[in-house]
């Protein structure tokens, strides 16, 4: 049977609003008592076994502690005699595998127990190698220029006589800036003033007693004397000095001698002279070859000594007074062979009047000459070594063979602690120092009016620079902490040292100051490896500057200076290279002449007074991309004499003698002329330069290679030359 179920809504009876809410409150405050009654009752099962995990750890710390303390107690006491273990290090110089140089470091035991790591201690080395060095940052913008200063302005006023500020007067002086710009300091920009009166005029001392009369006074000369023929043909001087019999001259004779002389005026009416003056070896055969070329020119006594080769007795010493044709043997050192004089020191002049070069007897082998220009004054000394001398304090230093110093004056050959300048203690003091270096002067030697500097080692090997005075004090430097220090290109500053020496991996400018500390002058970063600093044209000084050339990229060596004021290096030219890298450089002492090369010219001349608008091509010798064939320069003056081919108004000219005076370049003596000839001067020999004359050797197509003479009175303005 169906049944219908039929939902009841059931209507509670009615309340009040107010009674609902309160009933419906009432149940949720007792639900939230309930939970929170629930909550209460789960706490302390946790709570429990948090108290036991913490008791547990407790515990565990506590045994653990026993343990570790029982382990401490089993540990042997410890002993004093263990070795230790240690380590060094060492610079590496920048060779393979470190071409940047780098360090190298030993371990090992200390087993003899000295604290020191030695040879016999050390393990296999561990290199550590510097890297490449970074490349230079670039260069910061300029700023931006900063506003005009204001100019300061001071009028001074004189103050009379009689002012009641200042008596005796004075001068009023105010100061301020010129803020309006006219030039005058107006009343209301004066910001100090002052007045600086004159002191009463003291009273008159009284006169001191007459002093002795002086000797008489030699009276000054003036006379005309014809024109030394070697020089001029056409001419006179006009000599001034004093009759005071200076020298060998004679004192109030009312003539003027040769030593008496103090300055010349010297006139031509004709170009100064120049030939040939030699012709040693008859007509086309050369009396100059390699090994048989040097000379030199004692001004006392006007010889002019040189190496020849007459065809008959070999090579050997001849003397000329510089006149053409007047040469003659000075000496025939071997007579069954050729003494070749002069082969391989070369010839060197001390004090004007001595000449010092080796040569063989056939004998003895090779040793040392001396020769004042005669035969009579010409004798050996003894054995040294093949290394040219530095002349220091009177004398000559040269090495020995037993690899020690000597010293000459050309009396005797002296071990160069036993100077003469120093009395018998000095000389056993200098020895007893010089006794704990080895190799003296084996790496380079340099001389000066103040000392001896030479390379040396220590007691522990290391060569460092030395010096050894006047006086006889020795004195040492340490350039190089780590090792030796390897310097070159000396150049004396009073008594500091300039030098070109390797700091780490590149060279670099040194000075070694008197007070025995070192400075270097220079950081020049190269790209990569070394900056070969000075390697080409040397270090040369002009002022404050030092003149050099450095590599810093690209391989390419570069003119660079260096201000000794400052201590600011750069670089004065973009476009020279290769300064100085064939022939050198001569040095006016204001400005520098040297061989470079440039994409637009070539090889030519180039010039640089240390300034980076002073440092250029000079002269373009050949015209073009073509290179001109530099072969020699002198400085005389404050010009050049310079030997190259060229071309001048259209001609070519083969090896020529030019003249650089000033910008102007001008060719003055061809020894061979004409087209498609070249005298080839300075093929052997040097130029040898006297007071008045320049020598050299050169090809004149009839005479062979012989010695040329040229009168360089014009470019060292001891000349006046005027054309009749």
């Amino acid at each position: 049977m169906a049944v219908d179920l039929v939902a009841l809504t059931v209507i509670p009876p009615f309340m009040p609003a107010s009674a609902v809410n309160e009933e419906e409150d009432l149940r949720v405050q007792r639900a939230q008592e309930r939970e929170q009654q629930e909550r209460r009752d789960e706490r302390p099962p946790r709570r429990r076994w948090l108290t036991v995990v913490q008791v547990l750890a407790v515990i565990v710390a506590m045994v653990l502690a026993v343990y570790n303390n029982a382990l401490i107690n089993q540990l042997p006491a410890p002993n004093d005699d263990e070795v230790a273990w240690l380590t060094i290090s060492e610079t590496m110089e920048p060779v393979a595998p470190c071409n940047q140089g780098g360090v190298r470091l030993f371990t090992g035991f200390d087993t003899n127990g000295n604290g020191i790591l030695d040879l016999a201690e050390r393990g296999e080395p561990f290199e550590m190698c510097h890297g490449l060095q970074g490349l230079s940052g670039p260069q910061g913008q300029p700023g931006n220029d900063g506003a005009n200063a204001v100019a300061q302005l001071v009028n001074t006023t004189t103050i009379p006589v009689g002012n009641a500020t200042c008596p005796e007067g004075g001068t009023w002086m105010a100061s301020g800036l010129d803020l309006d710009g006219n030039g005058s300091l107006d009343e209301n920009e004066v910001v100090t003033q002052s007045a600086m009166c004159n002191g009463l005029v003291g009273q008159h001392g009284v006169d001191g007693t007459a002093g002795a009369s002086g000797a008489a006074g030699a009276s000054a000369l003036v006379d005309k004397v014809a024109a030394p023929s070697y020089v001029c043909l056409d001419g006179f001087q006009v000599r001034f000095g004093i009759d005071d019999g200076l020298a060998s001259g004679t004192a109030n004779d009312g003539v003027l001698d040769e030593d008496e002389v103090r300055a010349t005026l010297n006139f031509c009416f004709q170009p100064l002279r120049h030939e040939r003056i030699t012709d040693v070896y008859s007509n086309i055969g050369n009396s100059m070859t390699v090994g048989c070329d040097a000379s030199a020119w004692l001004a006392d006594g006007a010889h002019f000594v040189f190496a020849a080769n007459d065809g008959v007795n070999g090579c050997e010493l001849h003397h000329s007074d510089g006149e053409a044709n007047t040469s003659t043997l000075l000496l025939d050192l071997h007579p069954s062979g050729d003494g070749l004089p002069g082969r391989d020191l070369g010839f060197h002049v001390l004090d004007e009047r001595l000449v010092f070069f080796d040569a063989t007897d056939g004998v003895n082998g090779r040793e040392l000459w001396v020769s004042d220009g005669t035969a009579n004054g010409t004798r050996a000394l003894g054995s040294v070594e093949i290394k040219a001398p530095v002349a220091w304090n009177q004398g000559l230093v040269f090495a020995s063979p037993s690899g020690s110093l000597v010293w000459t004056n050309g009396t005797d050959l002296l071990p160069w602690w036993q100077h003469p300048a120093w009395n018998s203690t000095q000389q056993s003091a200098v020895q007893n120092t010089l006794s704990t270096l080895t190799n003296p002067g084996a790496g380079w030697l340099h001389g000066d009016e103040h000392a001896l500097w030479f390379s040396a080692a220590d007691a522990q090997g290391d060569v460092e620079p030395h010096r050894l005075t006047n006086a006889g004090v020795v004195s040492t430097w340490n350039v190089n902490a780590f090792g030796s220090a390897q310097l070159s290109n000396l150049l004396s500053d009073e008594h500091d040292l300039i030098a070109v020496g390797l700091r780490g991996t590149a060279k670099q400018v040194v000075r070694l100051l008197d007070n025995g500390s070192v400075e270097w002058l220079t950081s020049i970063a190269p790209s990569s490896g070394d900056t070969r600093l000075a390697e080409g044209m040397g270090l040369h000084r002009i002022g404050d500057n030092l003149v050099y050339d450095a590599v810093t990229f690209n391989n390419e060596a570069r003119l660079w200076t260096t201000n000794l004021a400052n201590g600011i290096s750069l670089q004065l030219s973009t476009d020279i290279l290769a300064p100085g890298a064939q022939v050198g450089v001569a040095n006016t002492g204001e400005r520098l002449l040297f061989d470079c090369v440039t994409s637009t010219y070539g090889v030519e001349l180039c010039v640089s007074d240390a300034t980076p608008a002073g440092s250029r091509v000079l002269h373009d010798l050949t015209p073009g991309v073509l290179s001109s064939d530099v072969r020699g320069m002198v400085a005389i003056g404050e010009g050049w004499a310079v030997f190259s081919d060229g071309t001048h108004e259209g001609a070519s000219l083969g090896r020529t003698l030019w003249v650089v005076e000033g910008d102007a370049v001008r060719p003055v003596y061809n020894p061979w002329p004409g087209a498609g000839n070249s005298s080839q001067a300075l093929t052997y020999g040097d130029v040898v330069v006297s007071p008045t004359q320049l020598f050299f050797i050169a090809h004149d197509g009839i005479h062979g290679h012989e010695w040329h003479r040229w009168s360089h009175g014009e470019l060292s303005d001891d000349w006046i030359v005027i054309a009749r």
